[in-house]
């Protein structure tokens, strides 16, 4: 039954497909329509193919235009690191000053500890000095 109904299908499919090419190949008025069909078909490819063109045109527009912007922040950004090189460059030379001036002035203090140790370990020389030659 199922094959029965599927020829019958196909047949009748066959049949519509051949009465339209009679209509437009084997009538005048089936050859103004298939010619008007025809001249639909290039005016649709001429319209399809400007389309695409225009939006070919604008996609390069586009992705120029994107490759710029990202060129542009690259640029940003190199010159950010270069910024922030520069300043943490300067703030390690105040650092590298600021720690030697603070070593210089720590060797000031212990020299001048230093002398006064030195002082206080000749004045008690001298003290001991003075009681042995009074003994």
């Amino acid at each position: 039954m199922k094959n029965k109904n599927g020829l019958v299908a196909f047949a009748l499919v066959g049949l519509a497909a051949g009465a339209a090419a009679w209509y437009l190949l084997g009538t005048d008025d089936g050859k103004k329509q298939l010619s008007r069909a025809n001249d639909g078909i290039k005016d649709l490819t001429r319209s399809l193919k400007d389309v695409s063109k225009r939006e070919a045109k604008r996609a390069r527009k586009l992705a120029n235009q994107a490759s710029e912007e990202l060129h542009a922040l690259k640029n940003k950004a190199t010159e950010g690191l270069g910024s922030l090189k520069d300043k943490a460059s300067d703030e390690f030379d105040a650092l590298k000053y600021k720690a030697k001036e603070a070593g210089k002035e720590a060797l000031n203090n212990t020299n001048g500890a230093a002398h006064k140790l030195a002082d206080h370990v000749d004045d008690a020389v001298d003290a001991a000095k003075s009681k042995v030659d009074k003994v």
